[in-house]
């Protein structure tokens, strides 16, 4: 058996173990503007919604994306601190821009990937496997996640049996598109409490999608995907549209509400959550 080092809390939690392949640190900081997606509308009434040409952007500004671009990224994972639900990446050469919708320039990310042999100047504990995959680096901050969060099942219902708010004890808000002529969508949130004072950032490893009738925008129905993000005192998961998603007339009694349509409910992702104490920002 290969040298193996535990390192653990006073309390006994294990902090790393290298004899396992560890994530580390590799890029922190704040989101920054990258461009803006429109929502897309049938170009008329008599086409089929099944071709993708039968779809053109609207004709008021859409959601803005937000991100940052990795150099050679291997497997990376984000964490959020302030609002955002992925929404793509971008590929260029070598590296990757990782985007987010229904976020600001004053969301902050913590991006994690495997550690590497990154030749780092000064003294560092490497360690590897017996097939020399590298499974630790002190170089780099070690990924320490503190707590796993599913997110709660949806909220009340209305006549027609669509939730009202995609969260139970949450609550739905009015966001306005970018740009002044631009129309509003819904944010739909709750916020789950930790420690009162600690800053968390919270990464979601898959989400679900689902359509947002919106009676206060023309009885619109639009795609929304989820998100969770940290903030200080602790994690909040949401639904927002993420741009490039349909908007359309809903054709159908709205109940006078907005609610969530086809909203999943078999299932619900866990947020994954750590404490940003210690960790430096910006990080590159």
């Amino acid at each position: 058996m290969s040298a193996r080092l535990i390192a653990r809390t006073e309390s006994g939690e294990i902090l790393y173990d290298t004899n396992k392949i560890s994530y580390g640190l590799v890029k922190s900081g704040y989101l920054s503007y990258f461009e803006n997606w429109r929502q897309l509308r049938l170009r008329g009434i008599n086409v089929d919604p099944n071709i993708g040409s039968s779809w053109i952007d609207q004709g008021v500004p859409g959601e803005d994306q937000y991100g940052f671009t990795l150099e050679k990224p291997r497997s990376p994972i984000v964490f959020l601190v302030g609002r955002g639900v992925v929404t793509g990446v971008k590929e260029s050469g070598g590296s990757k821009s990782y985007l987010f919708a229904g976020a600001t320039a004053n969301t902050k990310y913590y991006c994690f990937d495997l550690m590497q042999d990154d030749n780092a100047v000064g003294p560092s504990l490497k360690s590897w496997r017996d097939d020399s995959v590298l499974t630790f680096n002190s170089g780099q901050p070690a990924l320490n996640v503190i707590a796993a969060i599913e997110a709660p099942t949806y909220g009340a219902l209305d006549s027609r049996g669509r939730p009202l708010t995609a969260y139970i004890n949450g609550y739905n808000e009015r966001i306005r598109f970018q740009g002044a002529s631009g129309c509003a969508q819904v944010h739909s949130l709750v916020n789950i409490p930790l420690s009162a004072g600690t800053e968390y950032a919270a990464f979601l490893p898959w989400s679900r999608s689902c359509g947002i009738i919106d009676w206060t925008n023309a009885l619109d129905i639009y795609g929304v995907t989820e998100g969770a993000f940290g903030r200080v005192g602790g994690i909040s998961f949401m639904f927002a549209t993420p741009g490039r998603t349909t908007m359309q007339p809903f054709q159908g009694s709205s109940g006078a509400n907005t609610s969530y349509y086809l909203l999943p409910t078999d299932r619900y992702p866990t947020a994954l959550v750590i404490k940003t104490t210690g960790l430096p920002f910006p990080f590159n």
